[in-house]
């Protein structure tokens, strides 16, 4: 893109923004300690969730005027200005959005209905459109007819070390906590990968130690495009000698009581989060999404098997629990197969010592990296 179109679009990208929020313009100076544009992005779209579009508008704007080219920021901020009740800006956004991402099929549809004058919506007190529902099921319809018939397959591979910053997660009997453990591993699952499958994208939701929510990992994996998503966590029992290693995947009702627990467990880092959407509002983005994931979630099951095989073939003494399936958070929302892995019993006083150590470490990077190595050159069936 040249320089004088990326200025073109910062500009219009704080245009936008000030239009709604001039007070926008004292907080654009950069500075070492500001936020990236990833950051403010994420920020705005947990804003969207909470039904607060002005404040939604700023922070998308600041970070469109620091990555221009972001079609996904451009389609939050289409959101958000509709929210804000402005849907001539919106319309200018979900255009922009398309332009830089022409497979962006929401704002595509959305720049259609604000363009035909139709009600918009996400906005409060309106009811959902039929015409928007037809949107829906013919979606549902374009997926049943390319996709069932092609295997899945992976080339960009987004690495998510559980948990982070102020969110310990599992704390063994001695006190080793599973988002070291856990960071430690994807760090050194992704050196593998590097090394042995450098034909492979990578992406690592984080990279050092601090809390990111939920949604926002999901959300990074999904700009990243990636084709596959593996949740890195530890495993933790009231009972001290529960171990072995489980798989997941993501469906809307839990495979087991146990299942369940563990997607509690690992759901309840929303309590450090504030994203319950507003009452009153109508997401057709989760109407679209509601006929895609099945697809997702089918190949997800198929994607946790292999992972399990791989992780019970390569760690030996470690109980095969299986694989289950259960409503994580974190997978929810994912556009492609996404697994959880639970590696072993942090809660297990013998397993927590292993852990604290390189060499258990590193056997789990290598079964993981196994796996996704597996994934990637022989697909997996939706």
């Amino acid at each position: 893109m040249g320089v004088s179109r990326r200025k073109a679009l910062k500009d219009l990208a704080l245009g936008l923004a000030l239009a709604c929020w001039p007070g926008l313009a004292r907080a654009t100076g950069a500075g070492s300690g500001d936020p990236s544009a990833m950051d403010l992005a994420m920020q705005g779209q947990l804003l969207l969730a909470q039904g607060r579009g002005t404040e939604a508008v700023a922070a998308l704007g600041k970070a469109l005027s620091l990555e221009p080219e972001s079609g996904w920021a451009w389609g939050l901020l289409g959101r958000a200005h509709i929210l804000a009740g402005d849907p001539d800006q919106a319309r200018t956004c979900f255009l922009m959005a398309v332009s830089l991402d022409p497979s962006d099929t929401y704002s595509q549809m959305m720049a259609e209905q604000v363009g035909r004058g139709s009600a918009l919506p996400g906005l409060p007190g309106q009811d959902q459109l039929e015409d928007l529902e037809q949107q829906a099921q013919a979606e549902r319809e374009r997926f049943a007819m390319q996709g069932h018939a092609q295997d899945f397959v992976f080339r960009r591979v987004a690495l998510d070390p559980g948990h982070g910053g102020f969110d310990p997660g599992a704390i063994g009997p001695t006190g080793l906590k599973e988002k070291d453990v856990a960071l430690d591993i994807v760090r050194r699952t992704a050196s593998l990968l590097e090394r042995h499958a450098p034909g492979l994208d990578l992406l690592l939701t984080r990279h050092e130690d601090f809390f990111l929510p939920l949604s926002a990992r999901t959300a990074a994996a999904n700009q990243f495009g990636a084709d596959l998503f593996v949740s890195l966590h530890v495993n933790a029992a009231t009972r001290a000698g529960a171990n072995g290693v489980e798989t997941y995947f993501c469906s809307e009702q839990a495979s087991s009581a146990g299942a369940e627990r563990v997607a509690r467990s690992e759901n309840r880092a929303l309590q450090y989060e504030d994203v319950q959407a507003s009452p009153g509002l109508v997401s057709i983005e989760d109407i679209l999404f509601r006929f895609e994931r099945t697809r997702y979630w089918r190949a997800g099951a198929g994607a946790a098997a292999m992972a399990q095989a791989r992780l019970v073939e390569l760690l030996p003494g470690l109980e095969n629990r299986g694989v289950h399936s259960a409503n994580f958070v974190v997978l929810r929302k994912a556009r492609m197969p996404a697994v959880l892995l639970e590696t072993g019993f942090i809660s297990h006083p013998r397993e927590e010592a292993r852990l604290r150590g390189t060499a258990r470490r590193q056997e789990i990077a290598g079964a993981v990296a196994q796996a996704v190595v597996d994934m990637a050159r022989q697909g997996v069936e939706p």
